[in-house]
């Protein structure tokens, strides 16, 4: 009885270890792309509001407001939202991201020349997603992703945050 108790226990060990390495492997992968994809030099050949982006194949724009454009591909909803008061290289909407320490999972930026871009990953409560936000200076975009699509959509993300101009 002991020793069917201690396989048991031992299987689920492995379990759970293979569980967190695959977050650990995810939030890595997501840093990497996130920084990789600052520079991408994506065009914008989209308008909406006060904006031109970058809108990847596939994605149709939702609704759409002066700041706040939301971006809809395949079963996900992204939220693009730019306030043009801050430039490239601000920290503001970083900082107001990683405020709710309790939630955070992983956190980063990156410079290059006179860009700011980061990444955020919060845990959501109640839900096995996670929050997924990611921005060049003074424009973010949300969405929430499954651990499996975090790394995915960060680089799409980026793309468009770093592709933003102002009209």
């Amino acid at each position: 009885m002991k020793t069917t108790a201690s396989i048991i226990f031992f299987i689920l060990l492995l379990i759970l270890a293979g569980c967190n390495t695959s977050i650990d492997q995810e939030k890595e992968e997501t840093a990497s792309v996130v920084e990789g994809a600052l520079n991408s030099n994506e065009k914008a050949g989209e308008d909406a509001g006060n904006i031109s982006f970058y809108l990847p194949f596939g994605a149709k724009i939702e609704k759409e407001s002066p700041y706040n454009i939301i971006i809809s591909k395949s079963s996900d909803t992204f939220i693009l939202f730019t306030n043009p008061q801050e430039d490239k290289d601000s920290e503001l909407l970083y900082k107001m991201a990683i405020n709710d320490k309790e939630s955070l999972v992983k956190h980063g930026t990156f410079k290059e020349d006179n860009l700011l871009g980061y990444y955020v990953i919060k845990e959501l409560p109640d839900t096995e997603e996670y929050e997924l936000t990611v921005g060049v200076g003074g424009t973010k975009v949300t969405t929430q992703s499954e651990m499996k699509d975090l790394a995915d959509n960060a680089e799409m993300m980026m793309k468009i945050a770093a592709s933003v101009k102002h009209n």
